[in-house]
């Protein structure tokens, strides 16, 4: 189901080169040795921005299905405008979008829709428009260049091949002179041929001989849609003799942060001397702070120019200080003065490493992320693909899930390694917003084996493919941490592969330590030694637990608390918890006939999401209050352990800083509307409950609890350890205050204790975690059998630094939570609905308040609450900021639901 941009972003991506005989000339890039401690500048907007002499290829593209070699008979000059079979494409694009906008296939998103086109990636697709030049002058090239695609194409003019290309990630020139030197209107098409065979989740990682996106070949968050297209920009550039071919920036302070160094490698085609320049422009007032030039012989390939910056201003993560970005121009020109090419780029000076964790086993790589010199705590997110349909451009949906994560507190992402190579867009965004990367090339496990290939020709192939892109993204401060993939591992063992287990891991690592030496590198996630954490594992060897992944489901009540009350790992980069989808995203791809049972007996069901299909669990975690035929229900009861389990996991590994140097749950986004996943944000955009728990948690100031259940049925008393923390330090004679109150409000017990010293005495990295002591009080008994946990830390004149609520049950289950009384809650407005006021009126607390937006699926633009899943006690009041993201204000409604109040909308 297509959301209209606003509504829905832009994805760019990076693809793969595989070297394939070429017909005619064919210029590559990541052909050439690339320059150490260089950047491609990958940056299709930029370029076309600051490059006029190559305007885009951007329209008028036309699309149609070819068997066999039919597109040979297709692609020639002659061809009647009119001819049929022909669909309007958009490049960059996706096939499958295209053919979805044409009629050609049912909306792949809906119910189990995406089977019916999963031969579309069986075909040749044949793209085709005109190509309109000038004459050229002698000396004169004509190159058109084509920053993606995906997989394999051949690239024709007037019906004869120029080139072929196969690779996803890595853009590549073709120099396209000889057809069309008497300029006039020819005929530009490009074959992009069946997508090549590869694995899907469940398969074998030794048989992957491409560098693809693997998630599209069928993954447990999205089903088999094989990406095919021109998914980034196609421009064409008239050059003479003299040509900037790129322009790659690495930028780093030294130590002190007194002096900015900064290295311009260009790549150039030199028919005649030339002169390269640079110009460096400081952040807001745009003051040239270093600049410099450097000769260009005849015949040059290269050139390098290297530039001081004086007191450098320092990027910093997100919450720790600022993200200045200093500007690049470079510049290349004849020796007439005129200009032969021009650069733009961003970048920002910042030191990243990995250091030791305290306490670690002596055996432990670095897991602390240290940035100028301070440690900083990964409070991490995964990120995966945001769309299938990579190629479709979605800007504004890119901007709004970054600014998402970015309004959690997060300072770290690891880009999957199932996935992409993140985009352009995506890293400027990131250094703008403070957003720590970490980027996996697209490797991942398989469910049968999960060892790479030691193929040579693979080894070559991804060794070509990470010199062209590792240095394409040097230049961003937001890059911290390079890695192969995900999961590899042997899989009878269990056990994470290290480089000298692999020839693809030694091979990639070589690289970046050659291309990029100042980023951190790490042999996968998990790198082990123990792959799982799990119960048993971290009873027997508690000193392995070093990267782990898992469990990515919730444990059950009591099971949940003690697996990450228990856990002994120094960095936990998968660990997630399963949820029903939002409501307007489920009624959207779920057929109104299907929505029953949400159980995997239900076809849709297991078409949309099986893998996270928790019905059973959820059942029995509510007593059977809650079952398969009553899917708000089950929305609210799934979402509702989705947020618990979630938090209080982050919460467990936060309360072990410094030891713990970084939470990363699975998963951030996802690119499919599934009806069930592990993502804390839906397809659409929206966020499920589970993201304002994690959120509340990587807070600067937290205050939490480490307790055995949230269901004391069996229990004698009620018992818990409490934990606060600040970034910038808690006052000293600050308290944690815990109360026991019903569902009525009456207080049953209280205890407030000194807010303690944190784990490790001196430097911490932005998590001085503190227990404050064990509070032990009798269960208090209650006839609706439902009390809240209300928790706060406090400073020593009694200012409110931070506070968090549980919902507790004194059963064996959470089945009081479906039989609460109605509670009344007032709910107001402000104009444009930029605030909702909510005000306890009467009844019992009013629990699982929720605020979505309640505009039709396809509206644009996205409501973002500055608050969510509140717990409202009698008497309270709260006010709830409300930021309309691309949203126009007319038509602006919102829904507010909870466990015992009537579902309202407002608009």
């Amino acid at each position: 189901m297509d959301v209209p941009e606003g509504a829905a972003g832009a994805t760019e991506g990076r693809g793969e080169l595989r070297e394939q005989p070429s017909i005619g000339r064919v210029v590559r890039r990541g052909q050439e040795p690339p320059l150490p401690g260089a950047d491609t500048g990958d940056d299709p907007k930029g370029r076309a921005q600051q490059a006029s002499a190559a305007p885009p290829l951007d329209s008028a593209w036309q699309l149609r299905p070819c068997l066999g070699d039919t597109w040979r008979w297709m692609s020639g000059p002659g061809r009647p405008p009119g001819e049929p079979g022909w669909y309007p494409a958009r490049v960059p694009g996706t096939v499958l979008d295209d053919l979805h906008r044409a009629g050609q296939v049912p909306d792949p998103f809906t119910g189990t829709r995406s089977l019916e086109a999963e031969w579309v990636p069986q075909r040749t697709w044949l793209y085709r428009r005109p190509l309109t030049t000038r004459p050229l002058a002698p000396g004169e090239r004509a190159i058109v260049r084509f920053e993606g695609v995906d997989h394999e194409a051949t690239v024709l003019v007037d019906g004869k091949e120029i080139a072929r290309h196969a690779g996803m990630f890595v853009p590549f020139d073709v120099d396209v002179t000889d057809a069309v030197a008497d300029g006039g209107s020819h005929l530009l098409a490009v074959a992009v041929h069946p997508a090549p065979p590869n694995e899907p989740q469940v398969g074998r990682t030794d048989r992957v001989r491409v560098h693809k996106s693997r998630m599209s070949y069928g993954w447990d968050f999205c089903p088999r849609m094989i990406h095919q297209g021109i998914w980034k920009p196609v421009t064409l550039e008239i050059t003479g003799p003299l040509r900037l071919v790129d322009a790659r920036i690495g930028a780093l302070p030294d130590e002190a942060g007194r002096t900015g160094h900064l290295r311009v490698d260009a790549a150039v085609a030199a028919g005649e001397p030339g002169q390269l320049h640079a110009c460096v422009r400081a952040p807001g007032d745009g003051a040239v702070v270093a600049e410099g030039t450097a000769d260009v012989p005849a015949g040059a390939t290269g050139a390098t120019l290297d530039l001081t910056v004086q007191r450098p201003r320092l990027w910093w993560p997100a919450g720790h200080g600022a993200q200045p970005l200093y500007t690049v121009d470079v510049t290349l020109r004849d020796r007439a003065g005129r200009t032969a090419g021009s650069r733009r780029t961003e970048t920002g000076f910042r030191r990243v490493a990995l250091v030791p964790n305290p306490g670690a086993p002596r055996h432990a790589l670095p897991y602390t992320l240290q940035v100028n010199g301070r440690r900083i705590y990964a409070k991490g997110w995964n990120w995966v693909p945001m769309d299938a349909r990579h190629g479709v451009p979605r800007p504004a949906k890119l901007a709004h899930l970054l600014g998402l994560a970015a309004d959690a507190h997060v300072t770290l992402l690891r880009v999957w390694g199932g996935g992409l190579i993140e985009t352009e867009d995506f890293y400027r965004t990131c250094d703008r917003l403070g957003l720590l990367v970490w980027q996996e090339f697209a490797l991942s496990s398989s469910g049968i084996d999960s060892v790479p290939s030691a193929d040579p020709d693979y080894l070559a192939l991804m060794e070509r493919e990470a010199r062209a892109l590792v240095p394409a993204l040097r230049h961003h401060p937001s890059l911290a941490v390079w890695g192969p993939g995900n999961e590899l591992h042997d899989t009878a063992a269990e056990r994470p592969l290290a480089e000298a287990d692999a020839p693809v891991i030694r091979t990639l690592a070589s690289v970046v330590a050659e291309l990029d030496p100042d980023r951190c590198w790490l042999p996968g996630s998990p790198s082990g030694p123990a792959f799982l954490n799990r119960a048993d594992l971290v009873a027997a060897a508690p000193d392995d637990q070093h990267d782990v992944h898992g469990p990515w489901e919730h444990q059950g009540l009591g099971a949940h608390q003690r697996l990450y009350d228990g856990a002994s790992c120094l960095l936990h980069t998968e660990f997630g918890v399963e949820g029903m989808a939002n409501r307007r995203t489920f009624e959207a791809v779920v057929p109104p006939a299907d929505r029953r049972p949400t159980g995997r007996a239900n076809p849709v069901m297991e078409h949309l999401g099986a893998w996270w299909n928790n019905t059973e669990l959820v059942c029995a975690a509510f007593g059977r209050r809650v079952g398969p035929d009553d899917p708000d229900a089950m929305r609210r009861a799934s979402q509702q352990l989705q947020y618990d389990g979630l938090r209080y996991a982050t919460e467990a590994h936060l309360r072990r800083a410094p030891r713990s140097s970084g939470a990363i749950p699975w998963q951030f986004n996802e690119p499919f509307p599934n009806a069930w996943c592990t993502s804390a944000v839906d397809h659409r955009g929206d966020p499920k409950p589970a993201y304002h728990g994690v959120r509340r948690a990587y807070r600067p100031a937290h205050v939490c609890a480490r307790f055995a259940t949230q269901a004391w049925g069996g229990h004698e008393a009620f018992t818990a350890d409490l934990w606060s923390w600040r970034q910038d330090g808690t006052p000293e004679g600050s308290t944690v205050t815990a109360r026991l109150l019903g569902a009525d409000g009456v207080l049953h017990a209280e205890v407030a204790l000194p807010a303690g010293r944190p784990n490790t005495p001196g430097p911490h990295n932005g998590v001085p975690a503190a227990r404050a002591g064990r509070w032990r009080t009798a269960l208090p008994r209650l006839a609706d059998h439902l009390f809240v946990l209300d928790l706060a830390l406090r400073a020593p004149d009694g200012a409110l630094l931070a506070d968090n609520r549980w919902v507790h049950s004194t059963t064996a289950d959470l089945a009081p939570l479906c039989d609460l009384a109605e509670a009344r809650v007032t709910v107001r407005t402000e104009p444009d609905l930029t605030a909702v006021h909510l005000a306890h009126t009467g009844g019992p607390a009013a629990l699982g308040l929720y605020l979505t937006d309640a505009r039709e699926y396809t509206a644009p633009g996205w409501a973002v609450f500055a608050d969510n899943m509140i717990d409202l006690l009698p008497g309270e009041t709260v006010r709830i900021p409300v930021a309309w993201r691309d949203a126009p204000q007319a038509g602006r409604t919102v829904r507010l639901e909870g466990w015992n109040i009537r579902a309202t909308e407002l608009s």
